[in-house]
């Protein structure tokens, strides 16, 4: 009797658990829907309300100053991804592999900007490297130029160096717990068979950390795509991004589908871009 009663109270549990999911995963899909899919869907719809069905996306590709700043965009993102991986591989490496006196507060200096809204960096930026900037100033001091030939933070390079700052820290610490997980013994007996550091790197450490690198590729690439505070402030009116086209299209121009048409695509490369990572290593990319 009691065996009876408790297979059909384990047979409820079981029926229980198969359907609590269900439930339990409503708030989670209202959320995505209303925050989500909806906007999503009207971005598509406003990108196809043009005399053509494909004007807008049209338009990007045949206007030449929307080409130029998709093109600037993934250019700025390239560039910044390279400069913030070499970096950051040295960097990761070097936190991963040695200890040393005050590793933690230098880890928590590295990882500080990770937190740092757009408007801030850029302000830092100014100070930094604007006309009266810190380093603008020492610059000029120490040449006997004016400090205007060293002011680089309203162009390119300016922008640049905003990106980099505030990427190097994601892609460093998100390749740290990767290399401190190599196991030594592998690299030692490589060395012991009479490898170099560099061979040894490059064929027994490269492959392990290699999904690592992929994954802070992936998002240092996607991050510096769709980044718009700093870019407000140091390349408004100096160079032409996809985020900043969108918002002088929407903002400025009240020209709702052709901004709807580059956001699409905007959000097409980012996507796409992590659609091939997850492919080729599987996991997170933010993991």
């Amino acid at each position: 009797m009691s065996r009876r009663v408790f297979s059909r109270s384990t047979a409820r549990f079981e029926r229980l658990d198969s359907w609590l999911p269900i439930p339990l995963s409503l708030p989670v899909v209202v959320l995505f829907v209303l925050f989500l899919g909806l906007p999503i869907y009207r971005l598509v719809e406003l990108s196809l309300q043009s005399e053509t069905l494909l004007g807008h996306y049209i338009d990007i590709f045949a206007v030449a100053r929307y080409r130029n700043a998709l093109l600037m965009s993934i250019g700025i993102s390239v560039l910044v991804t390279g400069i913030s991986i070499l970096l950051g591989l040295f960097m990761a490496y070097f936190i991963a592999r040695r200890e040393f006196v005050g590793k933690r507060v230098v880890v928590s200096i590295i990882s500080f900007p990770i937190s740092f809204p757009g408007v801030l960096i850029a302000w830092a930026m100014i100070v930094l490297l604007g006309r009266t900037g810190v380093l603008s100033q020492l610059l000029a001091w120490l040449s006997g130029e004016s400090a205007s030939t060293f002011a680089i933070a309203f162009s390119f390079w300016g922008l640049t160096a905003g990106y980099v700052y505030f990427t190097l820290p994601r892609v460093t610490m998100s390749m740290v717990s990767s290399i401190d997980n190599v196991n030594r013994e592998l690299e030692e007996a490589a060395h012991s068979l009479g490898a170099s550091r560099i061979q040894t790197f490059r064929h027994v450490t490269l492959p392990v950390i290699a999904p690592a690198i992929a994954s802070a590729v992936t998002l240092a690439f996607s991050v510096c795509m769709a980044a718009f505070g700093t870019a407000l402030l140091l390349a408004s009116g100096v160079v032409d991004i996809l985020p900043l086209m969108i918002f002088n299209l929407i903002l400025g121009q009240q020209n709702y589908g052709g901004g709807a048409a580059m956001a699409v695509v905007l959000t097409l490369i980012t996507v796409g871009a992590i659609y091939l990572y997850r492919r080729r290593y599987g996991g997170s990319v933010y993991a």
